[in-house]
């Protein structure tokens, strides 16, 4: 992304992203600032719509071509294979878009951000509801469908779920939402950075204030804007519509007088770390202190949970292993062929409240790869072999850590167990990096997917961030949306 470049020139002339190089509406200003608003407010809601809304519009689209379909392609009578009813195909077109959609992550925030994620995964949804739909009908009921009335019934549903999810995508990052930064300059440039990466792809950053005098950094800087006193009249110009307020300037009686204002002028007041946490999933480690763990209102205790948590890994683990039991014999001798070394890998990793368990995987790497001394991964690692770098694409590796799920030693759903002497290092480099043993460590977790692997103490310190979300909001709910994303994640990884 090209830097964006400043409205005017000067100190304390901010920039407004690509916002600042595109013509100005042509409308008179009190009807352009009302379209603005009406825009802003229209994407804010569509953007956070819950899950559950977008699902309901899936189904009704799903039904709506279905019901069509059989209008116009009324299907003919047969003896031996009869048709299932109407009401039977609806509902399990429906079960089957509804699934499809959580395993290939259509609901996902992250999928409302992206023109190609929206097509790719709605296309991938479509395929696995077609599939999924019709091995229901034959297989279980011993019945058929016509295949004008899936195929059109389906061709409704993507046609009309892209165009949807594209005018949602129009609405967002047509009209930004303007953020201004009250705070430091490197508070400033960690949300920067967090918006090269896409995370806040819907804001625009206006700039940043500071309660006291500036300093010669600041003076300097094009994004600053000046101190808090000059920003009331610059909300309407610079469109802002939410506030970022740092954790030390929090502190300043000044500042807690100035929200007052700001409030009824309409634009939304925030911590820090609030803000961070509900725009990306997740926690701003640098900005927490030993209370955020008093106020976080942790459930890793709580007995109802666990047993619910331990009854699903059970479970999920014993569906896991006998759907994959026809596969470890050929991962098994792929392994062995590969350089004829050992088929599982053994190695002690550190589990709930700092326990060590020794954890099972299938070899990926060539024997004698570390020596007895951990080293980070890295991308295209020569350590790896043909046939481990294909296991780990698709997650299959990790198909032998079912039996530590068994075990106790870990959970399905959980931060990532690392070795030893890597917790040792990361616990006196990170803070609070060992309080994410709290929990049990997982087959796959929120870091897991949403980050890539870690080599270096900086990506480990990204995936905390991410631990400690998921150690915040733990549920079952979320726990079903990992596994759905993993589940995508794997069928991705071995087409």
């Amino acid at each position: 992304m090209s830097p964006p470049a400043p409205l005017t020139a000067g100190v304390n002339a901010p920039r407004l992203g690509t916002l600042a190089s595109r013509p100005a509406l042509t409308l008179p200003p009190a009807i352009g600032d009302a379209w603005r608003r009406a825009l802003r407010m229209l994407g804010r809601a569509l953007v956070g719509l819950p899950p559950s809304s977008w699902l309901l519009v899936d189904v009704a689209l799903i039904a709506l071509g279905i019901n069509l379909a059989y209008i116009v392609f009324p299907p003919f009578a047969l003896v031996d294979t009869p048709h299932v009813a109407q009401w039977q195909a609806t509902a399990i077109f429906a079960f089957a878009g509804i699934l499809a959609s959580l395993v290939f992550g259509l609901y996902e925030r992250e999928t409302i951000m992206g023109r190609a994620r929206i097509l790719t995964r709605m296309l991938l949804t479509g395929a696995a509801t077609a599939v999924l739909a019709y091995g229901i009908i034959y297989v279980l009921m011993y019945s058929t469908v016509s295949r004008r009335v899936s195929g059109f019934a389906l061709a409704f549903f993507l046609a009309h779920g892209i165009a949807i999810r594209m005018g949602v995508w129009c609405c967002v990052h047509r009209m930004h939402r303007g953020l201004l930064v009250l705070g430091s300059k490197a508070l400033f440039q960690s949300f920067e950075r967090a918006r090269s990466q896409g995370l806040l792809s819907e804001y625009q950053l206006a700039g940043y204030t500071t309660p006291p005098s500036p300093t010669e950094a600041d003076a300097n800087d094009p994004f600053y804007l000046g101190t808090i006193d000059d920003q009331l009249a610059n909300l309407a110009r610079l469109h802002v519509t939410d506030i970022v307020v740092g954790g030390s300037a929090a502190r300043d009686p000044k500042v807690m007088q100035w929200m007052v204002p700001c409030l009824q002028a309409g634009c939304r007041v925030t911590n820090e770390a609030i803000f961070y946490e509900k725009a990306t999933g997740q926690i701003l480690v640098d900005e927490i202190t030993p209370a955020w763990f008093l106020f976080a209102d942790l459930r890793v205790h709580c007995d109802q949970h666990a047993t619910v948590k331990r009854i699903v890994d059970l479970v999920t683990a014993c569906i896991g292993l006998c759907l994959s039991a026809p596969w470890w014999p050929l991962i098994a001798l792929a392994v062995k062929l590969g350089d004829g070394g050992s088929v599982f890998y053994r190695q002690e990793r550190i589990g709930q409240n700092g326990r060590p368990f020794t954890l099972y995987k299938f070899r990926t790497m060539r024997a004698n790869a570390e020596n007895g001394k951990s080293l980070w991964c890295s991308a295209n690692d020569p350590r790896v072999t043909r046939v481990g770098r294909i296991l780990r694409r698709s997650r299959m590796d990790e198909l032998p850590q079912l039996y530590n799920v068994l075990r106790g030693d870990m959970s399905i759903v959980g931060p990532r167990p690392e070795r030893p002497d890597i917790v040792a290092e990361l616990s006196d480099a990170l803070p609070f990096y060992s309080e994410r043993h709290l929990v049990k460590p997982g087959l796959t977790g929120w870091a897991q997917i949403s980050f890539r692997y870690g080599s270096s103490v900086e990506d480990s310190k990204r995936k905390l961030q991410f631990d400690l979300y998921y150690l915040k909001h733990m549920s079952f709910e979320l726990d079903m949306i990992i596994l759905f994303r993993t589940l995508g994640t794997f069928l991705r990884g071995a087409c």
